[in-house]
């Protein structure tokens, strides 16, 4: 299995001396390329591992060790590791000869023995319940008649909700096919694809908030709503923990399009914390993680009532309140202690957390999120 590893650095010295290290490494080839745009040198390299008998996903944790050794590496010289990349299914990729300084085409990184093991994972918490569709046109009628009392005409509609205006839309409802989720999952995914982003899903999140606020969904389809939310306000704060060693090293990050998009989310938070009383379990759990992105006095309101939702003693939703709650206390201490179980069973935190650079609430929140889209099940989580 061939992986692809780019470190980057400010001088070329530094990426020099890394790129014999390595080469000494057993790497298969490397170069060392001048980023203009950025004033900054690329380390590039293509590691081969034998794959084991038992199949190419016996390295996953191999291979997550190494990611974190490097990244501990490029810190070291003041640089950061930008891109670690490989195939599941195995197969050495194209390399680039561009800038090449060390080749040797039969080079493999040898496996040590014994192999690194997956992190266990915790208990997981019982399953989610009360979480069905309901009928489709009952409820796609009902997304048009919250368009319509929220622009009342088809101009004043953001130009992706236009077509909610048009009575011909109402008529195509009444054919057979397609279902609620099919149709909030392609609303999601078109907004996320509009040639100016923020001109799609910006515009759009107090409508999706008017949709989760209304009853006459189904708790699955406001459940999914609140997500789609969840993962708009925290999308910033995953990418700023993902990129705190390059912007320690003077990197430039473009934050702005998630910055509007976690602002926007958050103004919806306040007005969204009333639905606690009539929402599910599972709903709840949301509005949780969606309250520590919001103000202080909206945060206090949901605290008392984290003990609602059912997650026993040693499970993973239960390592996930205990963030939850250190977030909404705005308990330092707290909060540390709370990362750092997290992170002795997810590798992605625990290598975060390895960077002095990573700001721990940015990082606890994404984290936080992150526990609530693994403990959802997939029928509400829209692509």
């Amino acid at each position: 299995m061939g992986v692809q590893r780019v470190l980057v650095f400010p001088r070329e010295a530094v990426a020099r001396d890394v790129a014999r290290e390595l080469s000494d490494a057993g790497c298969r080839f490397v170069a060392v390329r001048a980023d203009k745009g950025e004033r900054l040198w690329n380390v590039a390299s293509l590691a081969v591992y034998p794959v084991p008998e038992d199949g190419p996903e016996h390295l996953k944790p191999l291979l997550q060790h190494e990611k974190r050794r490097l990244a501990a590496l490029a810190r070291s010289r003041g640089g950061a590791l930008l891109t670690h990349v490989y195939s599941s299914a195995g197969g050495v990729p194209a390399f680039s000869r561009d800038g090449l300084v060390h080749e040797d085409p039969t080079s493999r990184i040898a496996l040590p023995y014994p192999m690194p093991g997956l992190r266990s994972l915790p208990p997981s918490a019982p399953r989610w319940e009360g979480l069905d569709f309901g009928d489709s046109g009952t409820e796609i009628r009902e997304a048009v008649a919250v368009a319509k009392r929220m622009y009342g005409t088809h101009g004043a509609a953001p130009q992706l909700l236009e077509f909610l205006m048009d009575d011909a839309f109402l008529e195509e409802i009444e054919e057979p096919g397609g279902d609620t989720r099919e149709f909030l999952a392609d609303l999601v995914q078109m907004a996320n694809h509009m040639p100016t982003r923020d001109a799609g899903s910006v515009l759009i999140i107090p409508y999706l908030a008017e949709l989760a606020r209304s009853q006459a969904l189904s708790p699955g389809a406001r459940t999914s709503l609140l997500h789609v939310l969840l993962g708009f306000a925290s999308e910033l704060d995953a990418a700023t923990a993902r990129s705190a060693d390059w912007s320690a090293m003077g990197g430039r990050v473009e934050l702005r399009h998630l910055t509007r998009l976690r602002d926007r989310a958050v103004a919806e938070i306040p007005s969204l914390i009333p639905l606690w009383d009539r929402e599910s379990d599972a709903a709840r759990y949301v509005l949780v993680s969606l309250a520590t992105f919001g103000p202080a006095q909206t945060a206090s309101l949901l605290r008392p009532h984290l003990a609602d939702i059912p997650a026993p003693q040693g499970t993973d939703r239960a390592d996930a309140l205990a963030l939850a709650a250190a977030l909404l206390d705005e308990d330092t201490n707290a909060m540390d202690m709370a990362l750092r179980q997290i992170a002795t069973w997810d590798s992605a935190l625990a290598a975060q957390l390895e960077s002095p650079y990573t700001p721990r609430p940015q990082a606890a929140r994404a984290a936080l999120a992150a526990c609530v889209k693994r403990d959802l099940p997939d029928a509400v989580q829209l692509p």
